[in-house]
């Protein structure tokens, strides 16, 4: 099953204290879902935290939004974008991530999908849930799951 957590936070006054305050609001959310502390995450090369023997997560920010996907059964991806956001060259970066027959679907749906399935470490079944007003977001798990993916706001 994949659980999805977001949580909405406030407006900050630069770009520097708004990535600041996603990245913590990411953390918190992702210690109160799972009942840790950060001092149990364990950090890849990248910057990417990890729990050794699970289970499997994955932040994604975007604007007020943080999201955060979870799942037991394996490796997983999310991302979130808001809907408004303009993208530089849209057409190149089209180009080189819509597949045959994805001509009419919106780019910010491309795109979350294709962060989706790149942070989840490759190709699996790919969800596209609503999760807020102005938002566009996927999941992306390496395992396939017949359920419906649970999705629960939390609020700090």
């Amino acid at each position: 099953m994949i659980n999805l957590y977001f949580t909405l936070i406030k407006e900050q006054p630069s770009r520097r204290a708004m990535q600041e305050a996603q990245h913590r609001a990411g953390r918190r959310l992702l210690c109160d879902v799972l009942g840790i502390t950060e001092d149990a995450l364990h950090y890849y090369d990248n910057g990417k935290p990890y729990l050794p023997g699970g289970p499997f997560f994955n932040i994604s920010h975007s604007g007020r939004l943080v999201l955060l996907a979870v799942s037991e059964d394996g490796e997983i991806g999310c991302d979130a974008e808001e809907i408004s956001r303009h993208v530089r060259n849209e057409e190149a970066v089209r180009k080189r991530i819509a597949k045959p027959g994805e001509e009419d679907i919106p780019l910010i749906e491309l795109w979350v999908r294709f962060e989706a399935q790149r942070k989840a470490g490759g190709p699996g079944w790919m969800y596209a849930p609503f999760v807020t007003e102005g938002y566009a977001a996927a999941v992306c798990s390496r395992t396939k799951h017949d359920c419906a993916i649970a999705i629960q706001q939390k609020i700090f």
